[in-house]
């Protein structure tokens, strides 16, 4: 009978350990996934603050993009001030239809669909296009000096298909100012052959006098072609000077700087022939 009750106690106590065992076993692993959660709630909270504030300055950009497209305010598509180096107004296919630019960015000729190296100095200004994106006109000018002297260029220049008619005005250091109408003659072959030539004398002659000389003799040739018509002042003489095909001045319908108005009659050989005074 003692033996009995004994063993019975002894499992009663065994049984007691081992639910003592389970419960704390089961209590530890409950805490810990309590503990999980509450970490994996609080990392979801903090993304959702993150979430919640990248929508509303994402919100904000939107608003203000749309304002701004939709604006209905005429004032405010003014630009009061814009600097710049060069712009060019193109049309939607990308065809540049009017440049604007610095002495450092003279734009290239373009003959023919091609771009072409061009000989500038320190002009600035801009240039037409027509709609083969050809230059067809435009206005140059630069000038410098110091002491209230100097030398100023400025020229308007009125493209007809591949030639040239130009109004300009030059401002020499001697005095000898010239400005007015002019009316060039070019040759019938195409532009983009006159500049090639004009780069393959500047890439055989490396000097650049020489350079000049042998362009100064295509000239005289009329390789460029010639000025027919100028319609200004030259100097102090203020007409209308015209000229054969070759180049040559025939005849002057001026006012003399004795202000007596004359006209005269060139040969060819450019001696007066003729002259009428009044």
């Amino acid at each position: 009978m003692y033996l009995a009750v004994l063993c019975l106690y002894r499992c009663r106590t065994s049984l007691l350990l081992l639910s003592s065992a389970i419960y704390s076993t089961s209590f530890t692993k409950l805490m810990q996934t309590m503990q999980d959660l509450h970490n994996e709630v609080t990392g979801l909270r903090r993304q959702m603050a993150f979430f919640r504030v990248y929508a509303i300055v994402t919100s904000v950009f939107i608003l203000a993009f749309i304002g701004y497209g939709f604006r209905k305010s005429s004032q405010d598509d003014i630009i009061k001030s814009l600097r710049a180096e060069k712009i060019e107004i193109v049309e939607p296919d990308g065809t540049v239809k009017l440049s604007l630019f610095n002495k450092e960015n003279l734009p290239p000729a373009v003959v023919n669909g091609k771009k072409m190296s061009r000989q500038g100095g320190d002009e600035a200004g801009l240039m037409f296009y027509n709609t083969e994106g050809e230059e067809c006109g435009g206005l140059v000018y630069n000038g410098k000096g110091k002491n209230g002297k100097g030398q100023n260029e400025l020229s308007i220049t009125f493209d007809k298909y591949n030639q040239v008619v130009q109004l300009s005005y030059i401002q020499r250091e001697k005095g000898d100012d010239t400005k007015g109408l002019t009316v060039f003659e070019r040759p019938s072959f195409p532009v983009d052959q006159m500049m090639a030539t004009l780069d393959s004398i500047r890439s055989k002659v490396k000097n650049e006098q020489e350079q000049q000389q042998v362009i100064n003799k295509l000239k005289a040739d009329g390789y460029f072609g010639y000025t027919r018509m100028f319609a200004g002042q030259q100097g102090q003489r203020t007409g209308i000077f015209v000229r054969d095909t070759k180049g040559r001045i025939r005849l002057e319908m001026i006012v003399n700087e004795q202000n007596e108005p004359e006209i005269l009659f060139y040969n060819e050989k450019g001696e007066v022939h003729k002259k009428i005074n009044y």
